[in-house]
This record gives C-alpha cells, structure tokens and sequence, in this order.
C-alpha cells in the first residue's frame, strides 16, 4: 500500500500528463485518473487519522537492518 504523500506524487504525475496530452480524450482520463489517486490520497489520510489504520513508518524505519 503507497504513503499519502506516494499518492499525491502520482496525482501529480497524471496532472503533468493531462497538462501536456493534445488529445482531450486523453487529457481527460489523465485529470480523471490524478483524482482518484487524490481520493486514495484522502481516504488514507482519514483513515490513519480515525486510528483504523497505521501511519507511515519514516523511510529509515522501513529498511531491514543489516546486523
């Protein structure tokens, strides 16, 4: 399962597609796609929020260690 902050990256990234798409069937299903990943953005948010799932570990947490 990605971050928030994952999911707003990819939002991002479709953002930037629909910016430069010349066709507008395409330009609409990157915004189309950049909101849903907006969505799962907020949906994790929350729920991390109301305790019903755990926030993201910090990157350096998640490595295995080497000992």
């Amino acid at each position: 399962m990605r971050s928030v902050t994952e999911y707003l990256e990819k939002a991002a990234e479709f953002e930037a597609l629909a910016a430069t798409a010349t066709v507008e069937v395409q330009r609409q299903r990157y915004r189309d796609i950049a909101a849903c990943y907006r969505l799962l953005a907020r949906e994790r948010e929350w729920l991390i929020g109301t305790g019903a799932i755990e926030g993201e570990r910090p990157i350096d947490s998640q490595r295995p260690s080497s000992g």
